[in-house]
């Protein structure tokens, strides 16, 4: 019977029937989350800003294959997009079990700035969508989460090491995981709430980098390599998922080894 139960579950997905919002995912590891979301059953919600192309695409894939997934636009750092896209998966879903904080502001021109280069409107706007972003999804999120849930912000290794470029970029991460912390107290037992902090991972803002710039990344990688939009999303599945039911208002760190001796 208890191998039974564990073939069904296996089957099912870890994330069955649950209602999941993904912020920002209609490309890059938003995109490979809401996939793997998907493939573990979950009905999930893709929000998007500005690259409807792309979200559509995504969602025809999916639906193709059987998968129950919906899109939504808003920007993120604006609470009145956010409030609307709130009150529209009310009407749509009535609930919501997850969400995944992972809009994110990305712009070569502010992330090569050396901090004399910088002003503070290079902050703000970073700031806006991904800790900003981050709150305000998560403040109308929860009034959907009646019966429990998980939320999983996004954050970078660079809050705690720092950095000499994307300076406004690891400021914000900082106080997304300076964010994730009182949520979690706030909100435990019924919600559990993490973060995810990423090294390296390979996607569009590789192509910012020189190839002497991407060659000394890699070397500071102990693994050699950088990691894949896809494992970060099977860590995020699990903290979404019952695997995770014990743990909030933590950092779970996927970056290859690089940041071992962060702490």
């Amino acid at each position: 019977m208890l191998l039974l139960r564990v073939v069904i579950k296996s089957i099912m997905g870890r994330l069955e029937n649950k209602v999941v919002l993904i912020t920002g995912a209609s490309r890059g590891i938003g995109r490979a989350i809401a996939r793997t979301i998907a493939e573990e059953g979950a009905r999930i919600i893709m929000n998007y800003r500005s690259s409807v192309k792309e979200a559509e695409e995504l969602m025809v894939e999916l639906k193709r294959n059987g998968f129950d997934v919906s899109i939504i636009r808003a920007n993120v750092s604006r609470e009145d997009e956010v409030r609307a896209m709130f009150e529209s998966i009310r009407r749509d879903y009535g609930v919501l079990h997850g969400i995944v904080n992972n809009a994110g502001h990305g712009s070569a021109t502010t992330w090569n700035k050396k901090l004399h280069e910088l002003n503070w409107d290079d902050f703000e706007e970073v700031i806006n969508v991904d800790l900003k972003g981050t709150f305000l999804c998560s403040r109308f999120g929860i009034e959907l989460m009646r019966n429990g849930g998980s939320i999983v912000n996004v954050a970078s290794i660079t809050a705690r090491t720092g950095d000499v470029a994307g300076i406004p970029y690891l400021v914000a991460k900082s106080g997304i995981i300076a964010l994730t912390k009182s949520m979690a107290l706030s909100l435990v037992p019924r919600i559990r709430v993490n973060v995810v902090m990423l090294g390296s991972i390979e996607t569009s803002w590789v192509n910012w980098l020189s190839n002497d710039e991407a060659r000394r990344l890699i070397n500071y990688v102990p693994m050699g390599r950088l990691g894949k939009p896809e494992e970060v999303a099977r860590a995020v599945v699990f903290l979404l998922s019952d695997d995770s039911s014990f743990i909030t208002g933590h950092t779970i760190v996927i970056d290859g080894g690089e940041c071992t001796a962060c702490d």
